[in-house]
């Protein structure tokens, strides 16, 4: 009979029966958890339940708390990070499958970790193990799924999607309670409909926030953005040099573990701001963050609308520059074996019959399912390492399930929600929206032509990898100082050849020498 062995830190609740449960802080718990009662309500969860049969691991839709496990003999390991599951099977291994994939993607694709014998859950999974067999049959609960549209037009649909945010931002404002809720504010779309919401609203505590280099462009619009809205706002100011002094600081070493997770790249965009912030106390212990995370995604699926069939390998080529580029060889990630395995598992996940809105259903879950939710939505490991909690109104279940049956129309592309946010926006701050003005949402055929004749050439590519190279050394928030070891006439040089700044990450957590003394992966 199996039993379990948890390795979980006291962030999990456990009681006498061996259930071990993950949730919001403040979450009214159940008298007793089943696998239906937690994801009937909606919540954030993630847990461990034992049953005289089977062990059941189990996420909600979100992975919002990542969980690990191997068996081995008789007992089942369980636990929040790779690191230490492989620890309890005597040792870490890289699996050089999943490390090779990695160093494309940033994660590891399906079930997998970067530890030999060390699987996770997925978005969304239940993980049934026998215990008496100990067979593992894995289950899919929850996934983003575009239904058949519900609404009759864009703007019934609209009323729908804001009535179901307000709600979400409503459950925050009572589960902050007076505490700060906290944005890290952009001049992107997500960030300023948040804080456009929280202007709006009046909820008395909120501090908004930009970092990066002195005086940077994003940080003046991120400025303007929080007067216009009557909003607190700051810069976290660092230099290369002093970003580079904090990050090879050997206490470094805790946040890449619980930042990873052994799955995926440490999410580091925010990094130095919140350990700023929590020193100076501008953002006490328990502040919310809520980043600008959303469900509303953008249109890669749109170059699949103009061919004559859709089929996995169109499917596939339009992730590619999506997910696999962090070395700028897409074609040859998706062809490595335990990429090709992963993908072979995805499509038994969706519905390619040809319809619009199956190939939009596929392309979106791969995007939510693998680099949001392993990756992205990760990020809030950073901001529970420095002792703050986190929110995701814009991918509460209940908005979930309205933008799974908006109209094509509506999600076609994101102007739809530029739109939204830009009226919110103004009516609030009743200034005009500080953006550019929107695109198109589909090339034109003239376009669409010109563009793959030019691309013959190689003439595009060429001045794209230059303007990325000058993006790189000249990045508005400096994290070409975390390329450890290299000039920047090399990190230059690898740039124009194709590697990416996360690419470069990923070679360097692997190899750990990202930052010194870090041994995650020496056995």
């Amino acid at each position: 009979m199996l039993t379990v062995v948890p390795h979980l830190s006291t962030r999990w609740i456990a009681d006498d029966e061996g259930q071990y449960l993950r949730t919001t802080p403040g979450t009214r718990l159940l008298a007793s958890s089943t696998p239906d009662s937690l994801r009937r309500r909606g919540e954030l969860f993630s847990a461990v339940l034992v049953t005289e049969e089977e062990i059941l691991l189990l996420t909600d839709h979100l992975r919002s708390w990542p969980l690990f496990y191997a068996v081995r003999g008789g007992t089942v390991h369980v636990g929040e990070d790779a690191f230490s599951v492989a620890d309890a099977l005597g040792g870490r291994l890289l699996e050089a499958g999943a490390a090779a994939e990695f160093l494309h993607t940033g994660f590891v694709l399906g079930d997998r970790s970067l530890l030999r014998g060390v699987h996770q859950v997925p978005a969304g999974t239940t993980v049934r193990i026998d215990r008496t067999t100990g067979e593992i049959t894995r289950h899919l609960e929850r996934r983003l799924r575009l239904r058949e549209p519900e609404f009759e037009d864009v703007p019934s649909f609209t009323q729908a999607f804001t009535e179901a945010l307000d709600a979400a931002m409503s459950r925050l404002y009572e589960r902050a309670d007076g505490r700060v809720i906290a944005l890290p504010l952009s001049a992107g779309l997500d960030s300023r409909l948040l804080a456009s919401l929280l202007a709006r609203d009046g909820y008395p505590h909120v501090q908004t926030f930009t970092y990066g280099l002195p005086d940077n462009a994003e940080a003046q619009v991120s400025s303007r953005i929080a007067a216009s809205l009557g909003l607190p706002w700051r810069q976290v100011v660092h230099t290369p040099e002093q970003l580079r002094r904090a990050w090879t600081d050997p206490s470094t070493t805790g946040f890449l573990r619980e930042a990873s997770g052994g799955a995926s790249l440490p999410h580091i965009q925010d990094w130095f701001a919140m350990q700023e912030l929590t020193t100076d106390g501008t953002l006490p212990p328990g502040s919310i963050v809520i980043p600008g995370h959303t469900v509303v995604s953008t249109a890669k699926d749109e170059p699949l609308r103009h061919g004559r069939r859709v089929d996995p390998a169109a499917v596939v080529r339009s992730l590619e520059p999506w997910h696999f580029s962090l070395r700028s060889q897409p074609a040859r990630a998706v062809r490595l074996p335990s990429v090709i395995h992963e993908l072979q598992d995805f499509f038994t996940e969706v519905s390619l019959t040809g319809d619009p809105r199956d190939t939009m259903d596929a392309v979106r879950w791969f995007w939510q399912r693998e680099r949001q939710s392993k990756y992205i939505l990760n990020s809030m490991r950073g901001y529970e390492y420095v002792g703050l909690e986190w929110g995701l109104p814009m991918h509460e279940l209940a908005v979930w399930e309205v933008y799974e049956a908006a109209p094509d129309a509506a999600i076609a592309s994101r102007e739809w929600y530029r739109a939204l946010t830009e009226e919110i926006y103004s009516s609030v701050s009743g200034a005009a929206a500080p953006t550019r003005a929107p695109r198109s949402r589909e090339r034109s055929l003239a376009r669409r032509t010109a563009a793959t004749v030019a691309k013959s050439t190689g003439l595009p590519q060429l001045r794209s990898r230059m303007r990325t190279v000058r993006a790189v050394l000249d990045h508005p928030l400096g994290f070409d100082a975390l390329i450890s070891g290299a000039s920047r006439r090399e990190v230059a040089l690898r740039t124009a050849g194709g590697m990416t700044p996360l690419g470069e990450f990923a070679e360097l957590f692997l190899a750990d020498e990202w930052v010194p003394g870090s041994s995650l992966f020496s056995s």
